[in-house]
């Protein structure tokens, strides 16, 4: 057996020990270096939540401004500067990767086409500048969420007489109203998935006809679901997120089937663009955002939530426009007080930990109703009261300690963090290791490799109940009220306690399969130090030709330290971890990378390597990496 694969199975037997609450030190030679390690754990802390992951050099310019403005103003300057930056485009990455490798229509099939929409995503989130607002629209897509599910989103053919708007561009388009509106207001995402045709199909309100009242009805599928999962939820809240109760100690329904029925009325009368405005006909377009045939939308009076400011149900009067109607409603919607708690905690959920605290959610929540109606919802100061928040920074615990000169790390607990979904995983994974290749590997006479320079990834390197555009549901891929199985561990040696009201989202899709598929790739990409993906097969001339994308990983700062077995496990807890692991875990990892993987003189180099894949090995599967705080 080689040596590195007896000591990744030694090494993972060392998860048990792992105690949350118990701390590990950071050695530092003066002062100066104990302030500089705390601003730069604290500057990856932040980066790994408002990124799809810390870069050695972002955290590096971080804590430069930290060290000058201090830690919040730092981040709140960096969130101004990311929101200052243009959207990446989805759209306009894959379309100009196609140019590139000679593709010049976008339906030829025996190109395994549709794959560039994955390479969009993945190239986006490893490189694109602006960070937040690519991590903002992963978010918001699971919160109004859409998938390859709806009919057509996977067809190359063209619509007839529209060859400049092909099908599968429809998620693609999707994220992009994402990514335009997410450094506005929460109202103009609404707006923006409201109109969009990719949600029409999704949730069936392009086309929705009228009805005549009698026999026929609106449809009420997006009238519930902007609802119930979009904006308000099922059940009233206070600020803090709890429930209003009853005088009966109940929980009181935000809206009934009455209102269904009503905002149903509103979402009527949508063609695609550049159809026809006076009936439901013309060419199909899903990348446009929807039009209004004022013919089949419903011209009566609907009645609304109450108005905050008089208390009276909103009522829109008849005989108005289809987008008067949609525009007032979306308005009234927003207004309710619902919308504020509600989606506060999904985002903090989504960036910052699964158990935000009722004073956290207040906190965010009152900044997103803002100082009124036009302020509500304001997008950056929303990010801004989520991401810097005190309670975002007590996961970890940071102690200054002398004799000797030192800082104690240590996590809260992992109710204080949020174990880390497999996209945002393998993104962090990517853009910390990952090397855009400048040159092809050889071909072979059966395999040709990509166009190099980018991130050609498919939908997921690995069986993770995950991939983007990929939900399953309308949904999401997880619940943000999901539960695992049986009774919470509190800290060794006192009783288990049930659940509670604790919740774990990310654990929903954390099956056996899907940590042993993590597991497997971790292991290959280390060990090969690169990642070969399939991306279509095809034959030519009878000759069946394979098409691969290599995109090699660079592991060389590990391998500089790797004659230290201590500081190579110090370097990749804090590089990876945050610095949480404790010092027991380290001083058996140590031990251990020291007893199976020895430096021997005359097989230094390749000693060294096998050092750093047991030691990565193990790290990307240890709860301190999985979990992040």
């Amino acid at each position: 057996m080689r040596r590195w694969h007896l000591a990744l199975l030694l090494l993972t037997s060392l998860f048990v020990t792992l105690r949350s609450l118990e701390a590990g030190t950071f050695v530092v030679p003066s002062d100066a270096a104990q302030v500089r390690l705390i601003l730069e754990l604290r500057a990856q802390q932040f980066l790994n939540r408002a990124t799809f992951g810390a870069k050695d050099a972002e955290v590096s310019a971080l804590a430069d401004n930290m060290a000058t403005l201090g830690i919040k103003a730092a981040c709140e300057k960096w969130i101004d500067d990311q929101f200052a930056l243009p959207a990446t485009s989805h759209i306009n990455t894959m379309t100009s990767f196609m140019s590139t490798d000679g593709i010049t229509t976008y339906n030829d099939s025996t190109k395994g086409i549709l794959r560039y929409r994955y390479h969009a995503f993945w190239h986006n989130a490893v490189t694109a500048p602006d960070q937040l607002k690519q991590r903002l629209a992963w978010a918001l897509i699971q919160i109004c969420v859409v998938g390859e599910g709806g009919d057509n989103f996977n067809f190359v053919e063209f619509p007839t007489q529209a060859p400049n708007k092909p099908y599968w561009f429809a998620l693609s388009s999707y994220y992009d109203t994402l990514l335009t509106n997410c450094d506005k207001r929460y109202f103009d995402v609404l707006k923006g998935v409201t109109y969009h045709p990719a949600m029409g199909v999704w949730l069936s309100s392009i086309r929705n006809s009228k009805g005549n009242g009698t026999t026929t009805f609106p449809d009420e599928n997006y009238a519930r679901e902007i609802m119930q999962l979009f904006s308000i939820g099922l059940n009233e809240l206070n600020l803090d997120g709890t429930y209003k109760l009853d005088s009966k100690g109940e929980v009181i329904p935000t809206y009934d089937n009455e209102l269904i029925g009503e905002f149903a009325k509103v979402f009527t009368g949508f063609n695609y663009a550049n159809g026809t405005t006076s009936s439901f006909s013309g060419y199909t377009n899903y990348v446009d955002p929807m039009v209004m045939v004022p013919s089949q939308h419903h011209v009566g009076t609907k009645t609304l939530f109450p108005d905050p400011a008089t208390g009276q149900p909103k009522v829109l009067p008849a005989n108005q426009t289809g987008d008067t109607d949609v525009q007032q409603a979306l308005e009234n919607l927003h207004s309710h007080p619902n919308v504020a708690p509600f989606i506060s905690r999904l985002l903090i959920q989504r960036f910052i930990r699964s158990n935000p605290s009722k004073g956290y959610i207040e906190r965010v929540a009152t900044v997103f109703n803002g100082s009124g109606p036009s302020t509500k919802g304001d997008m950056k100061a929303v990010m801004k009261a989520i991401l810097t928040d005190d309670e975002a920074w007590t996961s970890i615990r940071i102690t200054r300690l002398r004799n000797p000169l030192r800082i104690s790390v240590s996590s809260s607990g992992t109710e204080f963090g949020k174990l880390i979904e497999p996209v945002v995983q393998y993104a962090s994974f990517l853009r910390r290791y990952g090397v855009s290749p400048t040159t092809a590997p050889a071909n072979t006479a059966t395999v040709t490799y990509a166009t190099p320079g980018k991130f050609y990834l498919g939908a997921t390197p690995g069986t993770w109940n995950q991939a983007p555009f990929r939900s399953p549901s309308v949904f999401n891929f997880y619940l943000p009220h999901h539960q695992p199985s049986g009774w919470l561990a509190t800290t060794p040696g006192s009783p288990n306690i049930p659940n509670g009201d604790l919740v774990a989202p990310e654990f929903q899709i954390l099956t056996a399969v899907v940590a042993n598929s993590w597991q497997n790739r971790s292991r290959s990409d280390v060990i090969n130090s690169y990642i070969d993906q399939g991306l279509f097969s095809t034959t030519v001339n009878n000759v069946n030709v394979s098409t691969n994308v290599r995109i090699p990983f660079d592991f060389a700062p590990e391998i500089a330290i790797a004659d230290d077995a201590a500081k190579l496990v110090e370097h990749l807890d804090k590089v990876l971890c945050n610095g949480v692991m404790t010092t027991d875990l380290r001083t058996r990892l140590t031990n251990a990378l020291t007893t199976e993987t020895p430096i021997r003189t005359a097989s230094a180099a390749a000693d060294r390597i096998a050092r750093v894949r047991g030691a990565l090995i193990t790290m990307l599967n240890m709860p301190p990496y999985l979990v992040r705080y």
